[in-house]
């Protein structure tokens, strides 16, 4: 896949994903029988400019900020959860692969294409040191995105250290495990791989993939964005599902609530008191999401961007993960409320609210939407107490 000859700017990927709002819906059904994204999808991204959204300049990219890719983010995931969960994925991977070395990158991007790579960490698995490089074995869980990838990076311990690994999809097995009643298009199939050869120069320690690189910083010069941790872009991606999903929940109700009328009444709902409290509330709790969305890029912008402003000190780690974590919490909250004032007739299969209730449970599940655990740990350091178990790399 070659990319586009100019790569486009932030304010047209935002247009162009606006566009494509429509056409997720209307492939919504189609996405969940296949339980991955249409070809049609993955070709409107590519023509959309999307895929190299996230890559650094110095490769032909546009290198949007993260507040942009946020707002990109958002919006796909109006036309379809799904969609965009992959489209996230496949645009941030191209940033990660940009934290290999040199000649990895030249087997990535190959004179200014971008790639398409999945990610699995968990379980790691094991790598045995070779000649020329390693034989990795493993079984991978939850690799979104990789019915669509060239690539998959994978975690494997080594007596040395943890290392992330990059490997073609063609030398992996796929294993189709991801048989779930919500985000059913993102594929997050398991893969497998048993003594696999990877040459060392597609090898790079965890510690330097994951936390802020001088080295990716040195060979993408002026993209700050490429020196963040990961555990500072990855997390944003459910949020920003979950404002998108929460936008398209609130359009559809206030859309068809003009239209239903109480059967004991009579009454349309929308003239109903309480349902137009319920609406409200939904409002506030995703405006109020917005806002603590925006103050957590912030703080990650003043801390990791190019002014260094602010310390990467516990307290500030823990006011971020708050207000991403917060933030999607209160979008869940805001589609509870309109599928409650909603009535029955939406749990019919095929409705987009019912669809959209089964995405929000699975979400809700993922790691980086736990706010039960993730407050438990950031009011722990916020009143002075420390991480406690929690591994501080991924806080």
């Amino acid at each position: 896949m070659s990319p586009l000859l100019t790569a486009p700017l932030p304010s047209e990927l935002l247009s162009n994903a606006e566009a494509l709002v429509p056409l997720l819906r209307e492939r919504a059904a189609e996405t969940e029988e296949l339980r991955h994204l249409p070809a049609a999808t993955i070709s409107d991204f590519e023509k959309a400019g999307l895929f190299s959204a996230m890559l650094p300049a110095t490769l032909g990219g546009s290198q949007i900020d993260l507040v942009e890719f946020v707002d990109i983010v958002r919006t796909l995931s109006r036309g379809d959860a799904s969609a965009g969960w992959v489209g996230a994925f496949l645009m941030s991977h191209n940033l990660l692969l940009a934290r290999y070395g040199a000649e990895a990158q030249a087997d990535f991007f190959q004179g200014g294409k971008y790639a398409l790579a999945a990610a699995a960490a968990t379980p790691p698995g094991t790598a045995v040191e070779t000649e020329g490089g390693y034989l990795i074995s493993g079984r991978w869980r939850f690799a979104s995105a990789v019915m669509h990838a060239q690539w998959v990076m994978v975690s494997v311990v080594t007596p040395a250290g943890p290392l992330s690994v990059a490997v073609p999809i063609e030398d992996v097995t796929i294993i189709d495990t991801w048989q779930v009643p919500g985000m059913k298009g993102t594929g997050s199939n398991d893969v497998m791989a048993q003594d696999l050869f990877v040459p060392e120069h597609r090898t790079i320690e965890f510690g330097l993939f994951s936390a802020d690189s001088e080295r990716a910083a040195a060979l993408h010069p002026g993209y700050p964005l490429a020196a963040y941790p990961v555990n500072r872009i990855l997390p944003v991606i459910q949020a920003a599902v979950a404002l998108g999903t929460a936008d398209a929940a609130l359009e559809l109700f206030r859309t068809n609530a003009g239209k239903r009328v109480r059967m004991q009444t009579g009454q349309r709902i929308v003239d109903d008191p309480l349902v137009r409290s319920a609406y409200a509330h939904a409002w506030d709790l995703l405006h109020v999401a917005e806002l603590q969305m925006r103050d957590a890029l912030d703080m990650t912008a003043a801390i990791y961007g190019p002014e260094h402003s602010r310390e990467a000190s516990l307290e500030n780690r823990a006011v971020i993960n708050l207000g991403l974590t917060g933030a999607g919490t209160k979008a869940f909250a805001a589609v509870d409320l309109v599928v409650r004032s909603s009535g029955a007739s939406i749990f019919r299969t095929g409705d987009p609210l019912e669809r959209i209730c089964r995405d929000v449970q699975v979400i809700r599940n993922h790691a980086s939407a736990d706010f039960m655990t993730m407050s438990a740990v950031a009011g722990g350091v916020l009143l002075g107490q420390g991480l406690g178990d929690f591994v501080e790399p991924l806080f």
